[in-house]
């Protein structure tokens, strides 16, 4: 095996440093998070993803080579009926995009897939004979140098994966902030990716949830500030031309490649940014959160992005231009006759004596993929203005199939008065995903239950 001296390695870490840009600053306003695999999940606030490593000039001077490809202990598409769902055979698709690294050394690359309920998900990292892999660095492959080729079912960004439109395509744009150079999530129970020495206890994963701990996870590794990343990806769709981009004031524009509008660009990360963790994130079907200004059509149109961008619909470009443009809206909205059923409820006494609310009811119209999902929202007394609870289904579910939930198990005790539910089907229509622009939400019913 070959590998790097320290020596070396800190004569790379100070080149990289010396060609690197000024710094700058940028805000992440939202940071959508992964589904829970099950009949019912709730959406955690951030989406831990995809890591990406630099090795700087030791792949140009042939130091490293080839290790055992990546694993993991688990499949990430292991069932066809819940979450994701299963991987569709055939759709694995390498595609004929690279991108320079700011420091050198190998591009970076992007494959895309297809799954069994509806979704599409795009893969990242770095391309070394025509392989997309992770490299050993920064704590990844116990530091060995080399690098690893990473199986369809490894160091998938959540971010990455989005609806298909009604012709199959995917359109996802995805601003990944803070990217370490490992293209690997990690094993073993180790948050994916690293952190610069100057983070802080939060971003270091120094303040880990019970839960975080009972899964044996453990703080992300420190790594130099030179190994961190900006990668901003996506594809817009066959009538997409090319972007422009501003960096330090600088404008940029960079056509896109293929039938799938594909687009890659990697920037370093800034030592200022505001969050400054592992794996930040976020995306959208245009591109938001990022240095993007406009997208470019090949019938001459335009669409320039603002602030409001991220809502998608009419506030997706300016002038206002579909969402995306080449994009084929799926199905159409069930009417309320369609889906309205009894709700019914029960109120027991459950574990150390707490209140319980189940809730059940017989679907009417069936769940076969991942844009449709069945929605509870509930209101306890007392409740601030705006907030309820909430649970949603996360997995195919066949006409006449029965669901139940249980409110009140697990969590704060319920508190006494009346409780009011409402249970609706989600269908997304168009590319904004479920409740986002383009999609509906039709009353099933409601419910009221006093609690003592």
């Amino acid at each position: 095996m070959t590998t790097l001296l320290p020596e070396v390695r800190a004569q790379l870490y100070a080149a990289a440093e010396r060609r690197s840009r000024s710094p700058r600053a940028r805000l992440l306003s939202r940071l959508p998070g992964p589904r829970l695999s099950g009949s019912w999940g709730r959406a955690p606030l951030i989406a831990l993803g995809v890591g990406l490593l630099l090795v700087g000039g030791a792949f140009g001077a042939g130091l490293i080579r080839f290790g055992a490809p990546a694993k993991l202990p688990f499949s990430m598409w292991r069932n066809a009926r819940e979450g994701s769902g299963g991987l569709v055979s055939g759709t694995v698709r390498t595609l004929p995009i690279a991108a320079a690294d700011p420091a050198g050394g190998p591009d970076w690359g992007m494959r895309v897939l297809s799954t069994t309920r509806g979704q599409g998900c795009i893969q990242i990292g770095r391309l070394v004979d025509g392989k997309l892999g992770a490299l050993g660095q920064d704590g990844a492959f116990d530091d060995d140098g080399r690098f690893h080729e990473l199986p369809v079912s490894a160091a998938f960004d959540i971010n990455g994966c989005a609806l298909l439109d009604g012709e199959g395509r995917l359109f996802t744009n995805v601003t990944a902030d803070e990217r370490a150079a490992s293209a690997w999530i990690g094993t073993g129970g180790r948050l994916g990716g690293c952190v610069p020495a100057s983070a802080g206890p939060y971003e270091k994963g120094l303040r880990l949830t019970r839960g975080e701990r009972e899964a044996g996870a453990r703080p992300a590794p420190i790594c130099p500030q030179a190994d961190l990343r900006n990668i901003y990806y996506g594809l817009l769709g066959p009538e997409a031309m090319s972007i422009t981009y501003v960096l330090s004031g600088q404008r940029h524009t960079l056509a896109t490649v293929g039938a799938d509008g594909a687009y890659m660009f990697v920037t370093r990360a800034s030592a200022h940014q505001l969050l400054n963790f592992a794996n930040a994130g976020t995306s959208d079907v245009v591109p938001v959160d990022g240095p993007i200004k406009e997208i470019h059509y090949r019938d001459g149109a335009t669409c320039h992005l603002t602030s409001k961008s991220w809502i998608g619909g009419a506030y997706a470009c300016t002038p206002s231009l579909s969402e995306p443009v080449g994009y084929v809206d799926v199905g159409k909205a069930p009417t309320r006759a369609e889906v309205a059923t009894p709700i019914h409820t029960r109120l027991t006494r459950g574990r150390q004596g707490r209140y319980v609310i189940t809730v059940s009811f017989t679907a009417r119209l069936a769940v076969t993929d991942a844009r449709r999902v069945y929605g509870m929202r509930w209101r306890e007394p007392r409740m601030m203005p705006g907030a309820y609870g909430g649970e949603a289904t996360n997995s195919d579910i066949a006409a006449g199939q029965t669901i139940t939930k249980t409110i009140g198990e697990i969590g704060p005790r319920l508190r006494t008065g009346i409780v009011h539910g409402t249970v609706s089907l989600q269908q997304a229509l168009g590319a904004g995903e479920i409740e986002g622009p383009g999609s509906v939400t039709v009353p099933v019913g409601s419910f009221s239950v006093r609690v003592p």
